[in-house]
């Protein structure tokens, strides 16, 4: 299965600072680097990894889906996801992230859930090198 791992947890959030104390000192995890994104927000890590995004500057999902933004699912098989989508019919967009070395795919599962599929490695690095647009947040666009 080209799935290998949960890779994080990203949660829209009214107050940073209330989230970023409560899931340091109630939780237990750390506030670690992040991209340089242009809305606030902060990644929570457990151990060496980056676990739970926190953002901020999001307006309320029409799919009343809360504070649950996407889940995240570190992945081999670029390729072959490409083709899947497509023979369902389901739409995405893709976005390279040089700072983390990694490339991003994104789109809906069938109840409207976001869900993002990360490459690294030599599928990430394929990717910008067949010209993977970069992250709008990351480029200064949003």
């Amino acid at each position: 299965m080209p799935v290998e791992s949960l890779d994080h947890l990203n949660l829209a959030t009214r107050d940073l600072a209330v989230s970023r104390r409560f899931y340091s000192e109630v939780v237990g995890l750390v506030e670690g680097e992040r991209p340089p994104f242009n809305r606030a927000g902060a990644w929570m890590y457990a151990h060496e990894r980056p676990v739970l995004h926190l953002s901020t500057g999001r307006q309320p999902t029409p799919d009343h889906t809360g504070p649950f933004n996407h889940v995240a699912f570190l992945a081999s098989g670029l390729d072959g996801l490409r083709e899947r989508l497509r023979m369902h019919g389901v739409s995405f967009e893709e976005f390279a992230v040089p700072e983390q070395g990694m490339h991003q795919v994104f789109f809906r599962d069938p109840d409207g859930t976001q869900v993002e599929m990360i490459y690294t490695g030599e599928e990430a690095d394929r990717a910008r090198r067949e010209g993977a647009r970069v992250d709008a947040t990351l480029s200064g666009t949003v």
